[in-house]
Formats: structure tokens, C-alpha cells, sequence
């Protein structure tokens, strides 16, 4: 996905992996959006919709939260991923699987904070939460931005090392291809949401209307009638037109979430405001990633389109644009999403806000290694070296490329588990001999 976006010189060398994440991201959107501004141009924001939607989420059943979880979207939507389900390459190791060779990672973002005192004395993160207001008035907060490489399972061997886990995330992410008695798309709890009148504030859907909007003054989201959307002249085109009304609603109920009592989101007073222009990309991503979740790829209104020279123009000039905006994106969408799922879960349906994993409870092994490394010999060639058990295992020679693997990840816990998995699969034999040597070994009862 080219945009011909440059990241700031030195920004990758000066802020790290953290800013170099969000110069990816921003060159993703500004990609997504020239290829937007085309006229051949068919999909959504995230395209992809395969039959398997849902939110990006950890393999232990979290889900990823802002800019992540849209990034997470369009990046296996472009790769081609089955389902936005990624772990760490320590969780893979931990599930009994690995990183197939050649795989690269894709960054998670995440606030770290560095605080100093009025003498440039560092304040640890747990010395600065047990401060008051008072002690911390003085203390310098630098916040900042880090990250870490996560791999989607289409990366790994985990269908192999875990079918049934899989097959279970497969049955949970799979959408059923509901229809209302026109042929079109019909969501259930989106209907009953509107039936109920459970929203934030009304939705009037039962009357013609020229357009959909979100009026501040009454705080009320008016949409056309779906019969409206229905336009299409074939049953694939009816049944797309109904996704068409709900992303339009998911769009307006966004701009409601804007008011001081809720998200209190400022608001520019006229189109082109930039202001304005930036409520209406936090509508449009929110909308997107919402009804990307429920299994499928809304269009960019005609409305929001005139804005893309306006959105690029500022990624461009600040990446961390993307930050700000995708941090209102989550706060609108998980506003949205948790009275959704309050609907979902009266029609005895699976929520979308995942907090944990239903399935499998993860936990560190304890690796009985030791003093694992690897390390280049007088000959020019690598080895690795470890202890097991308390037993020296010597050294063994290993391939330059998991050489080259192990020195070219970044992330410490990465890197032990890679170490780890190298250690285990090059001293399987020795490892064995130990265990029946073991076996055979009469043992005292105290």
C-alpha cells in the first residue's frame, strides 16, 4: 500500500520503535485514503470482509484497544488473514507453536510515561502512581510512545500445535449471513436497539428522510428508512444495501457520543472546519471498525470523501494526528459496542467486547534452562550454549540464519522465547538422556 509518505528524518533512530509504529501507521492510512480518492475505488476503510469478522484480539482473548485495533483490521485485511486474532512470539512459544520462518511482525502501540524530579532525579511508574496531586506538581512527565511485535496465527503453526483452539476462534468469528424479508443484510441487535429506543439518545428510523444527520440541539440521530437503502438490482446488492443503513447508523450514533455529558468531543461549527473535518474521520473510522467487527466493509460517505486531501495533508505534516483521533475512536466505539452487546446478550448472542479467553488460560512455563545464549565461535560460526537442569549441556553449532533471527528481534521477551524454543529443539537428544538417566536413578525418601 505505497502513499508516498516519508517518516521524518531520524524519527526511527531518535523516538525508537514507538514512533517508528506510528509512522507506520500513519503511511497505512494516508495509503488507504489516496486509494480512496480513486474513482474504480469499491471497497470500505478496511476491505477484506471474508465471512469471518469480529476485533482484533490477543490469542488469550483480549481486545486490542485504539489505534491498534484498526491497524490490526486493515493489516489483515491486506494480508489476507482469516481472522485479526495475534500473539507475541512468547505466547506462540508458550502454546507449543512458532513463528513459520520468514513471517515479519506488525507493531502494537502502547503510553509509557518517563517522570523526573525538579533535580532530573527518575520517578519509577509505581512511585508516581502512589503520589498525590501535590507531590506529583513538581515532577516532570514525559509521556511516550512503545511497541511490541505480534504475528497474526496465519503466521504461526498454531492450526497444527492447537486445532481445537482454533477451530473453537473460528466458530466464534464466523458471521451468519442474516437477512430481513427484503433480502437485505439485518442485524439483530442493532434492530433491537432502535426498537427499544435503548441508544444514548432517540433514533427516529420509521420516516423518509432526504439524508441521515445527528442534530446537538434535539440530541437525536435521524436515518432514512431502510427501505430507503435499498437500491440494488440484484440479491447480492439488496443484501449489501442493509449493511449500507446500519454503517450509516453506527456513522451518526458516533457524532452522539460528542456531547460534554458523554465523550465531550469538540466540534467545529461549519463543514471545513478543521475541527469538524476531524470529527467527521472519527465518525468515519469508529463506523468502519465497528461494522468491519460485525462482517462487513462500509463505504466513506460522500460527506466525509471531501475531506481526504484535508486528512492526508495533516498525516503528512503530523503522524500523531492518528494517535489522537484513533484514541476517540475507541472511546466512541467501545461506548457503542457495550450497549450493543447489552442487546446481543438479551438475544442470547456473543458480545464483541472480549475480555478474556473462553477457551484456554495461558501461563508462563517454567523452562528448567539456564544461562542460555548465543553466541559466534573463533570460526566464524554460531552455537548456542545452556545449562539444564543444573547440567552444562556445551556448546552446539546452529544455522547463521537462527543466528541472524535471534540478533535481529528487539523485544526482550521475544527474544528469550526464541532463545528458549532454540535451546529446546537443538538439545532434544541431550534433554532425553537426562530424563531416563533420571528415571534410572534410585531416589531417597526423607
Amino acid at each position: 500500500m505505497a502513499s508516498g509518505y516519508k517518516p521524518k528524518a531520524g524519527s526511527q533512530q531518535t523516538a525508537g520503535a514507538g514512533q517508528a509504529a506510528l509512522d507506520r501507521f500513519a503511511e497505512m492510512m494516508i495509503g488507504r485514503m489516496e486509494q480512496m480518492k480513486a474513482s474504480d475505488w469499491k471497497q470500505g476503510w478496511i476491505g477484506g470482509a471474508n465471512g469471518y469478522a469480529g476485533l482484533p484480539q490477543n490469542v488469550s482473548g483480549r481486545n486490542y484497544s485504539g489505534s491498534n485495533s484498526f491497524f490490526l483490521q486493515l493489516y489483515s485485511a491486506e494480508k489476507g488473514y482469516e481472522m485479526p486474532v495475534y500473539l507475541t512470539f512468547k505466547q506462540a512459544h508458550n502454546l507449543k507453536a512458532h513463528v513459520l520462518k520468514g513471517e515479519k511482525a506488525f507493531p502494537v502501540v502502547y503510553w509509557d510515561m518517563m517522570v523526573k524530579d525538579k533535580d532530573g532525579r527518575r520517578i519509577s511508574s509505581d512511585e508516581y502512581r502512589a503520589m498525590d496531586k501535590d507531590m506529583r506538581k513538581n515532577l516532570e512527565v514525559i509521556p511516550f510512545v512503545k511497541a511490541f511485535p505480534v504475528y497474526n496465527i496465519d503466521q504461526t503453526n498454531l492450526r497444527e500445535a492447537q486445532p481445537e483452539r482454533v477451530r473453537k476462534l473460528l466458530d466464534r468469528f464466523k458471521v451468519p449471513g442474516l437477512r430481513d424479508t427484503k433480502g437485505m443484510y439485518a442485524h439483530a441487535a442493532l434492530d433491537r436497539m432502535i426498537q427499544q429506543q435503548s441508544w444514548l439518545c432517540p433514533i427516529q428510523a420509521d420516516k423518509r428522510e432526504n439524508g441521515a444527520y445527528y442534530s446537538p440541539s434535539r440530541d437525536i440521530v435521524v436515518l432514512p428508512m431502510k427501505a430507503q437503502f435499498n437500491t440494488g438490482s440484484t440479491p447480492e446488492e439488496v443484501y449489501r444495501d442493509g449493511m449500507e443503513f446500519y454503517s450509516t447508523m453506527l456513522h451518526e450514533m458516533t457524532h452522539s457520543t460528542m456531547t460534554p455529558e458523554r465523550l465531550n468531543r469538540e466540534m467545529g461549527g461549519k463543514f471545513g472546519d478543521p475541527k469538524y473535518a476531524k470529527e467527521e474521520l472519527v465518525a468515519e473510522l469508529t463506523a468502519a471498525m465497528i461494522s468491519h467487527s460485525m462482517g462487513f466493509d462500509p463505504k466513506i460517505t460522500d460527506n466525509s470523501a471531501a475531506y481526504l486531501d484535508s486528512w492526508i495533508a495533516t498525516l503528512k505534516q503530523e503522524p500523531k494526528f492518528i494517535v489522537s483521533v484513533m484514541a476517540d475512536v475507541n472511546k466512541a466505539s467501545d461506548m457503542i459496542l457495550d450497549r450493543v452487546d447489552a442487546q446481543r446478550l438479551v438475544l442470547g448472542e456473543q458480545p464483541y467486547l472480549a475480555k478474556n479467553d473462553p477457551f484456554v488460560t495461558l501461563s508462563d512455563e517454567e523452562i528448567p534452562f539456564k544461562n542460555a545464549a548465543i553466541v559466534k565461535t573463533r570460526s566464524g560460526d554460531y552455537a548456542i550454549r545452556a545449562t539444564y537442569d543444573g547440567v552444562d549441556l556445551g556448546l552446539k553449532p546452529i544455522k547463521k540464519s537462527t543466528a541472524t533471527t535471534y540478533f535481529q528481534l528487539t523485544d526482550i521477551k521475544d527474544k528469550d522465547a526464541f532463545l528458549i524454543m532454540t535451546a529446546r529443539k537443538q538439545y532434544e537428544p541431550e534433554i532425553a538422556n537426562l530424563g531416563k538417566s533420571r528415571e534410572k536413578s534410585p531416589s531417597l525418601s526423607i
